[in-house]
């Protein structure tokens, strides 16, 4: 660990509450702050804290950089240079979090000579990101040979590419750099072991081996321990998208046009998707639509 390389990030948000609040749940994650989680009060069990997220690392030494941009911008921003920041250091990866539309379509150019290896923008609202803009500001990434990701959910940020994560639409060709960024951090799209008891019947133990970004897969699981198996499926998903409703997840309620769903509710199937695998259990089969 002493010589492994610390990786620099930066964080840019925009506006809003939701935005604010995705943002502040990715650094209270990425830096394990012992306020962060209260996972166990919530149990329905009077239970104390068991530290399921006492070996994590902090990455607080990785983020280099940290700001919101957007305040005091007009409708239109005809130069969105002038309202990016100015001191941005030398970073590995850039975090783009529900800024401005036309600051967003202006950050391909801005990065051009900044000698960057990776930007990700999740989209957990259709309204930060429209489809067309997506393309045109992954195409322009793309020109300047800089690797990007547009995760929806953030969630779904995957070393695999598979409906969520498209070249062209969601990411570009080159992607080597966003997997560093995933093994790095150990964030993505939710990866867990689940330990069953003797008998099979009900979960006596659980580990997080990547975790959605926000943090809320530590959150779901601990809400699943010591929890019966039941024959019924409908039951156990309700225990999971009760949990991943009470953490709460930020992603958007409205339908979005590419998924045909809600993003909250992608971000649901993934998270109880890994979990049902893990269990043997059967899967629900979500096509990610372009068209």
């Amino acid at each position: 660990m002493m010589n492994e390389k610390i990786y620099k990030l930066g964080i840019i948000y925009g506006l809003g509450p939701e935005t604010e609040m995705l943002t502040q749940k990715f650094v209270g994650n990425l830096i394990n702050d012992d306020k962060f989680c209260k996972a166990c009060e919530l149990l329905e069990q009077n239970v104390k804290c068991d530290n399921c997220r006492e070996h994590l690392r902090n990455y607080a030494g990785s983020i280099y950089f940290y700001e919101q941009v957007g305040d005091n911008v007009p409708d239109f921003i005809e130069e969105p240079e002038k309202y990016l920041p100015k001191n941005l250091p030398e970073l590995d990866f850039l975090l783009v979090i529900g800024i401005h539309q036309d600051l967003l379509s202006g950050l391909p150019e801005f990065m051009k000579d900044k000698n960057i290896k990776a930007v990700i923008v999740p989209v957990e609202d259709t309204k930060w990101v429209p489809a067309g803009l997506q393309v045109q500001v992954l195409e322009d990434f793309e020109r300047y040979g800089i690797q990007a990701t547009f995760p929806k959910p953030f969630c779904a940020l995957s070393k695999e590419l598979n409906e969520y994560n498209k070249v062209g639409f969601n990411v570009t060709n080159e992607r080597n750099y966003i997997i560093e960024f995933i093994e790095y951090f150990k964030i993505g799209e939710p990866i867990v072991s689940i330990l069953l008891s003797k008998d099979g019947k009900s979960i006596e133990d659980t580990c997080v081996i990547q975790t959605a970004p926000c943090g809320s897969t530590y959150f779901i699981l601990q809400q699943l321990h010591a929890k019966y198996i039941d024959d019924e499926e409908t039951s156990l998903n309700e225990k999971i998208s009760k949990a991943h409703h009470s953490y709460p997840c930020n992603a958007s309620m409205d339908q979005d046009n590419i998924l045909k769903d809600s993003i909250l509710h992608v971000g649901g199937i993934l998270v109880r998707n890994e979990i049902r695998k893990k269990l043997n259990l059967p899967i629900e089969e979500h096509v990610y639509l372009t068209n």
